[in-house]
């Protein structure tokens, strides 16, 4: 099994005095499928955040894919690039990762800061717009969505890019019970 995520001790407080996880340690490998379960403020987006790449943690180490992620491997370099590629995350709070014009705009905006083609970025964005039966919100402005459609919006979005890890805080808040 190849191990995509490791966490040795990781322990996290907000403000420094907050606690929000304390000595995580766990191993995910490749084709792993985690859930978080807890109450609420317990951590569990703390960690899809650490995860994530957002925040670091305050001790203990984290390896994505072999390498240590901290903020020097994250900006901007060949590792940077590689990671933001394979890991993706849907926020809780979909209006938080929406920023673009239009749902299409928003949609191919992932793959085209990869530097992907433009003609595959749209046969892309065409595929996951009809996977997730929301060809119809294609010109809208994500901003006046309904939350369950900014959600789909915003999963859209990460489907696009094809990462081999999906980070789901909260995925079906806002979706009626049908979707």
């Amino acid at each position: 099994m190849t191990v995509i995520y490791e966490l040795e001790d990781v322990c996290h407080a907000y403000l420094g005095r907050f606690p929000a996880l304390e000595d995580i340690n766990i191993k995910i490998g490749e084709g792993e499928r985690v859930a978080l379960l807890g109450a609420n403020g317990c951590g569990k987006s703390t960690l899809l955040q650490i995860l994530d790449g957002l925040i670091f943690p305050e001790t203990g180490e984290v390896r994505a894919f072999g390498t240590v992620l901290d903020e020097r491997v994250l900006n901007g370099g060949e590792f940077s690039r590689y990671f933001r590629r394979h890991v993706a995350m849907l926020f809780q709070n979909p209006d938080v990762q929406l920023f673009n014009s239009t749902v299409m705009d928003e949609i191919a905006f992932g793959p085209l800061q990869l530097d992907q083609p433009q003609e595959k970025t749209l046969e892309q964005v065409e595929d996951v717009l009809e996977m997730l039966e929301i060809s119809h919100l294609r010109d809208r402005s994500p901003h006046t969505l309904s939350g369950g459609e900014k959600k789909k919006v915003a999963l859209a979005s990460m489907l696009a890019i094809n990462p081999s890890v999906l980070l789901l805080d909260e995925p079906t808040n806002d979706l009626d019970p049908r979707t």
